[in-house]
Formats: structure tokens, C-alpha cells, sequence
């Protein structure tokens, strides 16, 4: 798989992870998490779900591509892995990737269950989250393109994952959809992410 079979689909995914909440939900000193806390660990989940949206797929993957003559490409891949997190513990990935891409046209169909295990991320602040699974969140992405851009999108993740920083500690659960906004090349987000309601609609191109 290279880059460039699916960029604007990668974009769109890309979006989604800056912009996963609005400014509401539980908030106030007794609050789990702030509004800013919500978004760091948003940006954190949504990335994952964003590196498989170009096609790619983990080291180890079983699958294959195939190629024809008239230079139409499919690929359809399986994989059941770890990956390290940084600095500490890891991530397990399984799932599949398939696709097709014919001259300017492709799509691309992602299905990945990830479960956190001791997973430290970095919020934008500096500081840390030490996520794990609770057991863990789906990731279902569809998509489409042209030489326009994108002409559909479709993506949800769903599931929960418990949190630990300092002696601060709770459970976030994540229900969220994302679909292109018909005729325009902007995404529609909505759901909720660790109580914070999700309403937005952002572009696919970042």
C-alpha cells in the first residue's frame, strides 16, 4: 500500500481527531475530565482509526493485492497485533483493511477493534493518560473518492476505555459517527465522547 491511494480519506479521519468535542458536558472542579482533557484524549483514539484510512496496514498482516491489467488494484489484508505505545505499554489492533482503487477513483473499507493496555498518551498540555481497555473500542470506516475528492464517508467508533492520571482515574465511553455532508466535501460528526456531547461539522481536508 502507498500514500496515495487514499489521502482524502486519511484528511477527513485526520479532522475528525481534531475536532471530536464541543464545549459540552460535565465540567466544574469536580469534573473527571475538562473540556480540554476530552479533546487531548479525542485526538489521542481518533488517531489510530486515521493511520488506516490511506490503505495501510500493520506489520504482520495476512492478505494480499492484487493488480490487473488494466491497472485496477484491490487488496483485502487481516491482522491480530500489538503495537508499542509511547512512552509505555501498547495497543492491540485486530481487525481488516480492503479497498480497490481504479484510476482516480477509490475506496476503502476498515473494520479494527482496539484495546488500550497501560497505553500512555500525551495531551496537548504535556501531560499524560494511561488508557486500557474497558474491554475496547470498534472502529468501522467506509469511504469512497474520486478525482473531486471524497464522494462518501462513513465512520463510527464505539466502545469505552478507563484512564488513569496522577491519583485522578475514571471510565470514558465513546459513541461517535461521522458522515460526509452530502455535496460538500465537509464531515458531520456526532455522538458523545466521555460525557461530552458531540454536534460539529468540520472539513474533510482538515
Amino acid at each position: 500500500m502507498t500514500k496515495r491511494i487514499f489521502p482524502v480519506a486519511l484528511l477527513a479521519s485526520v479532522a475528525l481527531a481534531a475536532a471530536a468535542c464541543d464545549g459540552r458536558g460535565t465540567t466544574g472542579p469536580g469534573a473527571p475530565l475538562t473540556q480540554a482533557d476530552a479533546a487531548s484524549l479525542s485526538r489521542a483514539v481518533f488517531a489510530i482509526g486515521a493511520g488506516f484510512a490511506d490503505g495501510s496496514v500493520p506489520a504482520g498482516a495476512r492478505g494480499n493485492r492484487t493488480v490487473l491489467a488494466d491497472g485496477t488494484t484491490s487488496f483485502s489484508f487481516n491482522f491480530n497485533t500489538t503495537q508499542p505505545c509511547n512512552p509505555a505499554g501498547s495497543v492491540g489492533l485486530k481487525g481488516a483493511v480492503s479497498g480497490a482503487v481504479a484510476g482516480q477513483g477509490a475506496q476503502v473499507e476498515v473494520q479494527v477493534a482496539v484495546q488500550h493496555d497501560g497505553c500512555t498518551v500525551q495531551t496537548d498540555n504535556g501531560g499524560t493518560f494511561k488508557l486500557s481497555g474497558d474491554p475496547r473500542i470498534d472502529v468501522a470506516l467506509t469511504a469512497a473518492a474520486g478525482a473531486s475528492g471524497l464522494t462518501a464517508f462513513h465512520a463510527t467508533e464505539v466502545g469505552a476505555f478507563t484512564w488513569e492520571r496522577g491519583e485522578s482515574s475514571g471510565r470514558c465511553a465513546v459513541e461517535v459517527t461521522a458522515d460526509l455532508v452530502p455535496g460538500t466535501q465537509n464531515v458531520r460528526l456526532s455522538g458523545t465522547f466521555c460525557g461530552f456531547a458531540v454536534d460539529q461539522t468540520v472539513p474533510a481536508r482538515g
